[in-house]
């Protein structure tokens, strides 16, 4: 018997890395709140300022900006005062945490999963993960009930059963889980935890 991936042939490597960088390029998620803070702040002193300097033309200054006494204070200050020199080492932090919030990767709400071809990209929800790996463990038999949690890489599989021991039956689940997340094809690898809940009594 020759299956579809004989037939067409496996993909190189190039190709196969190429892909995965595509579908991680994809499915990354953005910070995109810092950039609307910082947005609206450049916008609120562009407005203000633009504001001042067209009142000030038609001569009648608005004064929202107290320009003088910041220039008469700039003006007796060095830049060895203490106040100076805190006010530019908070202004450095804050910028500084806006840069590392910006890169750092935030949280994704999609799980790539593997497809051998750099022009299809195919995810899916976090939802979509935990109805497959509850579907999977809810067909072991014994398994009453079926809660999963899934953070990063991990799952986590709550089971409840009417039994009162089965020495089986974690290991059982956690071989459904994998099983199905061998069909899907996770980009990344997934780490499976499996907790089992007897009946009591």
């Amino acid at each position: 018997m020759t299956t579809v991936e004989e037939a067409l042939g496996r993909p190189s490597q190039g190709i196969d890395r190429r892909a995965k960088r595509v579908a991680v390029h994809t499915f990354r998620p953005r910070r995109s709140w810092p950039a609307v803070l910082v947005g609206l702040l450049i916008l609120v002193v562009a407005v203000v300022a633009a504001a001042e300097v067209i009142a000030a033309l038609a001569g009648n200054p608005l004064r929202l900006i107290p320009v003088g006494p910041a220039t008469d204070y700039a003006a007796a200050t060095t830049w060895s005062e203490p106040s100076v020199q805190i006010a530019s080492a908070v202004l450095a932090l804050i910028g500084l945490a806006l840069i590392v919030v910006a890169l750092a990767p935030g949280r994704s709400r999609w799980t790539a999963l593997r497809t051998d071809d750099p022009a299809l990209v195919v995810g899916l929800t976090r939802p979509a993960l935990r109805r497959a790996v509850a579907a999977a463990a809810q067909d072991v038999s014994g398994v009453d009930h079926v809660h999963v949690v899934v953070r990063g890489n991990r799952i986590r599989v709550h089971v409840r059963t009417g039994m009162r021991e089965s020495h089986g039956l974690p290991a059982e689940v956690t071989s459904a889980v994998e099983t199905r997340l061998e069909e899907l094809a996770p980009l990344r690898s997934m780490r499976i935890a499996t907790h089992v809940r007897y009946a009591e009594g």
